[in-house]
């Protein structure tokens, strides 16, 4: 799997819920045993890879991250500017 594919994966799961938690998705790419798609950094989290992630934003520019809950969802009126919460 690309990294556009795994981008493109997640999209679908965004889309299909209207929110994706970031541990699902990166534990659905690590499992994919490619350290492009899911990694673990220096804390021992389990990271989206950095351009599987920059194509998911690329392609959801009406999502935001919820850190609190470490998970995208759609923008609301209410949010406020950039892409995190």
């Amino acid at each position: 799997m690309t990294e556009l594919q795994a981008a493109r994966w997640m999209l679908r799961e965004f889309r299909q819920c209207g929110f994706l938690y970031q541990e699902l998705a990166a534990s659905h790419l690590f499992h994919l045993n490619d350290p492009k798609l899911a990694y673990f950094d220096k804390a021992s989290n389990l990271c989206v890879g950095k351009r599987v992630l920059a194509e998911f934003n690329r392609l959801t520019p009406n999502a935001v991250y919820e850190r609190s809950g470490k998970f995208w969802r759609f923008r609301l009126d209410t949010d406020q500017p950039g892409r995190q919460q």
